[in-house]
């Protein structure tokens, strides 16, 4: 099982910028072949000139440095 945090694609509405941020899972069978792929959203980052939200998807708590910190 391979499992990787990133982020997703940026979308600017107005004055904001919403990025998603995901969780990939895939599970490598015989021969290198993929098995199943799992992609799951876990939170957005808005952004404005003046400042950041972080909104939970799953319900987890989360902030803005600590998603940040999972993607870098």
């Amino acid at each position: 099982m391979i499992e990787v945090t990133g982020e997703g694609r940026e979308i600017t509405a107005g004055g904001l910028s919403i990025r998603t941020i995901i969780r990939a899972e895939a599970m490598i069978g015989p021969g290198d072949k993929l098995v199943s792929l799992r992609i799951e959203p876990l939170a957005l980052i808005v952004s404005s000139d003046e400042r950041r939200w972080a909104i939970s998807i799953d319900g987890e708590p989360v902030d803005v440095e600590s998603l940040l910190d999972m993607i870098s």
